[in-house]
């Protein structure tokens, strides 16, 4: 079994670019010593999806939407609407430093849209 190794430095770049604030539902968790929040591969590294581990290919998102990303019931449209439970549900937030791959945003739709 291969481990796939991941840059912990993209997704602090990324994580610093929102200053901790999830880019789905803009919450910002505050915990002894700071902010927290995660950073979320949209198209999943490794076989068989094999996405980039580049900042364009992260999210900085809370616990639960993260959750909700890896899982399918969130996915992103063309034009960064979030649709959670066949929904729109806000527009994701961006930052003009942190360029979204969208190849990757279409990887992802297309693997969790049936």
């Amino acid at each position: 079994m291969q481990r796939i190794v991941r840059s912990s430095a993209v997704k602090r770049q990324v994580k610093e670019w929102h200053d901790n604030r999830c880019q789905i539902c803009d919450l910002r968790i505050e915990v002894p010593g700071g902010s927290y929040s995660e950073g979320a591969h949209i198209r999943a590294l490794g076989a068989p999806h094999n996405g980039p581990d580049t900042t364009g290919n992260v999210l900085c998102l809370c616990p639960n939407c993260h959750v909700m990303l890896d899982a399918g019931a969130v996915v992103i449209e063309d034009d960064l609407t979030v649709i959670r439970g066949g929904q729109p549900a806000g527009v994701l937030r961006t930052e003009p430093r942190h360029a979204i791959d969208m190849e990757c945003v279409r990887h992802h739709r297309e693997r969790w849209r049936q």
